[in-house]
């Protein structure tokens, strides 16, 4: 998708991002149900609850992530990577265009938090070896551009953000 041919409700509603697509960012992507909708507005889940990680370590890795971060990543933060081959084992593909305003926080050490956990066996251990474990992964954020090419997960922290199919636009 070209930048110059975006929607015109992406061009007025997500200067922060295109700013940083401009700057050599990367395209994020989504993977989520298949929608009609070529482009579709969404709000970001403040409730989100894990679809496979325990809930102990849900809470204690939100918990980390809102001291360290100010921002309750796991649980109020819209899941994306760079990769597009990542985003189809998740369901439909998007390309995700924060509304406004945004954060953003990644590991280049963390493809997706709950496959390293199960490698690491963190699924069957405390959450407080969780966290100690996040304390040492380099999560950060800055870097945008560096994010999407790492094909790791990128949680994105925003209020609303327009998906739009990246097979039809």
């Amino acid at each position: 998708m070209s930048l110059d041919n975006l929607h015109s409700d992406i061009q007025r509603d997500c200067q922060p991002y295109i700013g940083l697509l401009r700057a050599g960012a990367a395209p994020i992507y989504r993977g989520a149900w298949a929608s009609d909708e070529t482009i579709s507005e969404w709000p970001v889940r403040r409730d989100r609850t894990p679809r496979n990680m325990p809930i102990e370590l849900h809470v204690a890795a939100d918990q980390w992530f809102s001291r360290t971060f100010g921002v309750r990543y796991r649980s109020a933060g819209l899941f994306c990577t760079g990769d597009r081959k990542q985003a189809e084992g998740f369901g439909a593909v998007y390309q995700i265009f924060p509304i406004g305003g945004f954060q953003f926080c990644w590991s280049p050490n963390v493809r997706d938090l709950h496959e390293f956990s199960g490698e690491k066996g963190y699924l069957q251990r405390a959450p407080e070896e969780l966290v100690e474990a996040l304390k040492q992964l380099d999560y950060q954020e800055e870097e945008l551009g560096r994010a999407t090419a790492s094909g790791c997960e990128i949680m994105i922290a925003c209020k609303r953000y327009y998906a739009v199919d990246a097979d039809k636009y």
